[in-house]
């Protein structure tokens, strides 16, 4: 039995709903990504896991503050030292923006880290376990026949840019560019495919992006933007298990065998406001008369939690009160909340706002009011966007604009290349 955990896109350095600490410099939101963190690193430990499965986006940036970098480190180092070896793959966010340069964890590779492995490229790694230690098999010089092996097929994320070369690119349509990309992809996976040892169990470990796959609110914008790979390309495969990486959203895409993303460990904004975060605990029985090889479990994390109070102002209420009475009926203590409402414009200069602030002393970040206010004409405008995404606040002014939801959701696509590329 080989015990592993399966978990993805921990994006440290998210520092959005939070504050600077004026001690210690240190942005308040760090202590929630490294919160869960912790908590998976612990059940590992407490759990006996064999492999930890890191599925790519270690940090939010691909040039990481040297503090976020030693955080990081010292959770890899602690559960190295527990002997559980761990497989970091390159996600999106890991890779920098030029050929020549490291990735953000190729530290771990140059340090020659135990325990630690760096998949930076397409590769299927082999594991041997001697005297109840799991190795790569490259180190272990004799081979008994009786040993334990367990391998690994990697797809790290890999770029557009090496994907399709810039004469393949011209003069070709956008669709026609992403067929071509799309087919590259699924040759990597069936290159994968050969290489895996058939007799051996495997797990394929991959961050791309599957079809049919839920996006986050944030990762809407991706569609069309990604390279997408169809999802019976790894049901196809000679692997028990597939653990995904890049959608924030834990999700079952399949059964036999388990196709899952694990998610993101902690809320990044309020489209994941009811998403639950964690990772997944894996057993893959070695034995292969046994028709159900790997079962799993999601395990929750203590994640941040986000709330919308949600309010529609009658003409002949008072706005002030009205939600002063829904803050007091909801949770607040301890979460990123954020007000939205629906006011009639002639109430507008009723609305007490630093009253409504003081109300939400107990919560941990108030993110603000979003209010739509409704005008005598039936017109509706938007204010307060600085409680919205750049995204948000985009969209609702397209909105304005009268655009289709299908020119909306091009430009969302262009609108998160540009964000993505200047990170």
């Amino acid at each position: 039995m080989i015990k592993f955990l399966h978990l993805a896109d921990i994006h440290l350095g998210m520092e959005n709903y939070g504050k600077i600490d004026k001690k210690t410099g240190l942005h308040s939101r760090m202590a929630d990504f490294l919160r869960t963190f912790d908590a998976a690193c612990e059940y590992a430990i407490k759990n006996k896991i064999d492999f930890i499965l890191f599925a790519g986006d270690a940090y939010k940036t691909r040039d990481p503050s040297p503090t976020y970098q030693r955080e990081f480190a010292k959770r890899i180092k602690k559960l190295a030292a527990a002997k559980i070896f761990v497989v970091l793959l390159v996600g999106n966010h890991d890779l920098p923006n030029a050929v020549g340069k490291a990735n953000t964890l190729d530290i771990y590779s140059a340090l020659e880290v135990e325990n630690v492995f760096v998949a930076r490229q397409p590769e299927v790694i082999k594991f041997g376990k001697v005297d109840n230690k799991w190795q790569l098999l490259s180190t272990i010089n004799h081979q008994p026949l009786t040993i334990d092996q367990f391998q690994i097929a990697a797809l790290p994320w890999i770029p557009k840019t090496w994907l399709l070369s810039p004469d393949e690119y011209q003069k070709k349509e956008i669709h026609e560019s992403y067929k071509i990309m799309s087919n590259k992809l699924i040759e990597k996976v069936q290159n994968l495919a050969k290489k895996v040892d058939k007799k051996l169990p495997c797990v394929f470990l991959g961050h791309l992006t599957i079809a049919g796959a839920q996006f986050g609110s944030e990762q809407k914008a991706y569609i069309g933007y990604d390279v997408v790979m169809p999802q019976d390309v790894l049901q196809k495969g000679p692997w028990q298990y597939v653990a995904l990486g890049h959608l924030h959203k834990y999700q079952v895409l399949s059964q036999n065998p388990p196709v899952i993303y694990s998610g993101s460990i902690e809320r990044v904004d309020f489209g994941e406001e009811k998403e639950k975060k964690g990772f997944v605990d894996c057993e893959l029985d070695t034995n292969y008369k046994n028709t159900n090889l790997c079962k799993y479990k999601f395990i929750p994390l203590p994640a941040r939690r986000f709330l919308t109070i949600s309010c529609e102002i009658k003409e002949d209420e008072d706005p002030t009160k009205k939600i002063l009475d829904q803050i007091e009926d909801s949770e607040i203590k301890d979460a990123v909340v954020k007000i939205k409402i629906k006011i009639p414009e002639e109430k507008h200069a009723e609305l007490k706002e630093k009253e409504i602030q003081d109300a939400l002393a107990l919560a941990y970040y108030f993110a603000g009011i979003q209010k739509e206010v409704v005008r005598r004409e039936r017109e509706q405008t938007f204010e307060n966007i600085e409680s919205l995404s750049i995204l948000e606040a985009l969209e609702e002014y397209w909105k304005s604009k009268q655009l289709n939801q299908k020119r909306i959701m091009e430009l969302k696509s262009y609108m998160q290349k540009l964000l993505e590329e200047s990170n």
